[in-house]
C-alpha cells in the first residue's frame, strides 16, 4: 500500500523538516524473512529530490509525480542490534534520512532520531548494504530522498 500526502497532512512519520511542499509517498516495507518471522514493517516516506533538472512549476511536479515509480528494495539487511539494548527500547523506533541515487544506492545516511546512540552504527551499517530498483519518472531514473521509520525489535 502506498499513501500520497504532504508533510503536514501526515504520511506516517513525524515532521523533521526533510520535506517541504512536495508530494510524499509513504510505503510500508515488509522486513520479514519468512511468514513466521516477527519483524515489523518499516515506514518509508519518499519524495523526488529537487535539483536544477527538477525545477519547475507545481503543475509540472504534480504531473511528473503521477508517473512516479518508487524505489523498491532488492537487497535488505536488518540491523544487528545487541539484544540487551534492543530489549530496553522495544516499541520505540529510529528515524533515518537518506538519498537513494539513480543507481539505487543509499547516500547521505543520517540518524534523525534514536533512543540510544548504540543503535545508530548497526542501523547505518545495515542500510549501507541496501540496494534498490531506482525510482523513475516517465522511464528515467531519478534521485529520491527517503525518511525511514525503523521499529526496534528483537529478531528471532
Amino acid at each position: 500500500m502506498t499513501i500520497v500526502s504532504t508533510e503536514t497532512s501526515g504520511g506516517g512519520l513525524p515532521q523533521y523538516g526533510v520535506f517541504s511542499n512536495e508530494q510524499i509517498f509513504t510505503v510500508f516495507v515488509d522486513m520479514r524473512r519468512t511468514v513466521a518471522d516477527n519483524a515489523p514493517s518499516w515506514t518509508f516516506e519518499y519524495a523526488v529530490l529537487k535539483g536544477p533538472a527538477a525545477q519547475g512549476s507545481a503543475t509540472s511536479l504534480q504531473r511528473a509525480a503521477q508517473g512516479v515509480v518508487l524505489p523498491f528494495p532488492i537487497i535488505k539487511e536488518r540491523p544487528a542490534w545487541s539484544p540487551d539494548v534492543a530489549r530496553r527500547h522495544l516499541q520505540r523506533r529510529m528515524i533515518v534520512y537518506a538519498v537513494i541515487n539513480v543507481e539505487g544506492r543509499m547516500e547521505q545516511l543520517s540518524v534523525k532520531q534514536s533512543p540510544d546512540p548504540s543503535l545508530n552504527d548497526p542501523v547505518l551499517n545495515a542500510l549501507s548494504k541496501w540496494s534498490f530498483r531506482p525510482a523513475q519518472i516517465d522511464g528515467e531514473n531519478v534521485t529520491m530522498k527517503v525518511l525511514m521509520g525503523i521499529p526496534i525489535y528483537i529478531s528471532q
